[in-house]
């Protein structure tokens, strides 16, 4: 009877750990925070500030208020998507627009749980924000990003939703298309299915509101020390004012000196998630909740886990010091840490692909 039960037990321990059903177990248990904060908002009414702000924004563009006033900082086509979840049921609203980012990050890493625990993930959901199309674009590109694949132009062009997270992705990809143009003597198809999405997107804005651009880049978004998840600019931050041409300047100088040094280091090649990581230590223009991208550029488990490893500091920081603004430092390690272990263990960068 004991021996029974003893083999019972082991079978069921067996069972447990068995890799895939601990995986989905896992899953579900860091799900259950993200599913109570939905519960929570949706109980009291109340979404996260930004969401709050998003929501008004969509409000004016219907009411026919200022949509480019304090903490609008949007193109118009988001702005058309604000409003779109201001319309929508209160509480479905919310609860789509908390989710969805999540969802996507799951989908990325094909449902790895330890996608949860990575910090920019937790800070996107917490605040609300809107950098999923920037995350969506990111994969896209980098599984269609050879100048002749059609779709390549079209995950680019959906990343222009948010155009600072659209950047360095246009910088890589006008390089290509350089390079193939020299070599093939035709416009890469790239090209064409780039600017046919782009202005899908741009048209309903410019009909809507003409003037809405010359609006939008009146009233840029300044730069201020919670805002810089960049570990470059943010140091610099702390020796020179950003209003200052110099700052400008000295960062542009740092920028390139960083992507040569990963150039060399790399054997004279510098690859698109190299580019890309490098990317994040270096743009001023990126928040702590932009690093979400980075759920993109996880190649295989081992880079995951040593990601989610190096944003464990800022999960103190979301819990404990929310409110302090040097404490978001913790951010800025996250592409460095990342960076320095591709170099660490080259052979396990082009292995095991998650998404």
């Amino acid at each position: 009877m004991i021996k029974k039960t003893s083999d019972l037990w082991l079978s069921a321990k067996k069972a447990f750990f068995h890799p895939a059903i601990f995986r989905w177990v896992l899953l579900i248990l860091l799900l259950i925070p993200y599913i109570l904060y939905i519960f929570f908002i949706v109980k009291n009414d109340q979404g996260p500030i930004d969401y709050e702000t998003f929501m008004r924004i969509g409000k004016q563009l219907t009411s026919g208020g200022e949509i480019y006033g304090e903490n609008s900082y949007y193109p118009f086509p988001y702005v058309i998507l604000f409003s779109f979840f201001f319309h929508l049921p209160r509480s479905i609203s919310m609860i789509l627009w908390l989710s969805i980012p999540v969802i996507t990050a799951l989908f990325i890493s094909k449902f790895n749980p330890l996608i949860l625990l990575f910090s920019p993930v937790g800070s996107h959901f917490l605040g609300g924000q809107t950098s999923v199309f920037g995350l969506l674009g990111l994969w896209g590109y980098r599984k269609n990003k050879q100048p002749d694949e059609f779709m390549g132009g079209v995950w680019l062009a959906i990343m222009t939703m948010k155009p600072q997270l659209a950047i360095f992705p246009l910088i890589w990809a006008g390089i290509q298309w350089g390079r193939f143009l020299k070599i093939n003597k035709k416009i890469p198809l790239q090209i064409y299915s780039f600017i046919g999405v782009s202005l899908i997107l741009q048209i309903p804005g410019f009909i809507i509101s003409p003037n809405w651009l010359q609006l939008w880049l009146a009233s840029p978004r300044p730069l201020f020390e919670r805002a810089l998840a960049g570990l470059v600019p943010r140091l610099l931050f702390y020796l020179i004012s950003p209003s200052v041409l110099g700052y400008w300047v000295i960062l542009v100088i740092l920028s390139f000196l960083l992507i040569s040094f990963v150039w060399y280091l790399n054997k004279k090649n510098l690859t698109f998630d190299l580019f890309m990581i490098t990317s994040f230590i270096i743009n001023p223009l990126i928040h702590d909740y932009d690093l979400l991208q980075l759920v993109a550029l996880f190649k295989n488990k081992k880079v995951l886990k040593v990601g989610v490893l190096a944003s464990l500091p800022g999960w103190i920081t979301i819990i404990f010091f929310y409110g302090l603004d040097r404490a978001w430092l913790t951010f800025t390690i996250i592409a460095p840490v990342i960076l320095l272990y591709l170099f660490r263990k080259e052979k396990d960068i082009n292995t095991n692909y998650l998404g």
